[in-house]
């Protein structure tokens, strides 16, 4: 497979940051012309994901989430989600 788009972004662990990062994957994620029942699960999960980050990886301040987002040629939408903390 083959990757035609992808990006990539960090943002501080704050709440705030959650529905800015749950829209940027859903407009990168529109590309695809996903139905809007796709785009409300996409946006699910990564506000999921995201709330995880926050929550439970940086207990005492806040740290650093690593968002990378790739679409291969076959039309398949790659998400990670990642911090580095506890």
């Amino acid at each position: 497979m083959e990757i035609t788009n992808k990006f990539s972004m960090t943002v501080l662990s704050r709440s705030a940051n959650e529905s800015f990062v749950r829209a940027c994957v859903a407009a990168f994620a529109a590309q695809l012309d996903p139905t809007l029942e796709e785009i409300s699960d996409i946006k699910t999960a990564v506000s999921e994901a995201v709330t995880n980050c926050i929550v439970h990886a940086y207990k005492e301040g806040a740290g650093k989430i690593y968002i990378t987002g790739e679409i291969t040629d076959n039309n398949m939408l790659r998400l990670k989600i990642r911090d580095k903390g506890c």
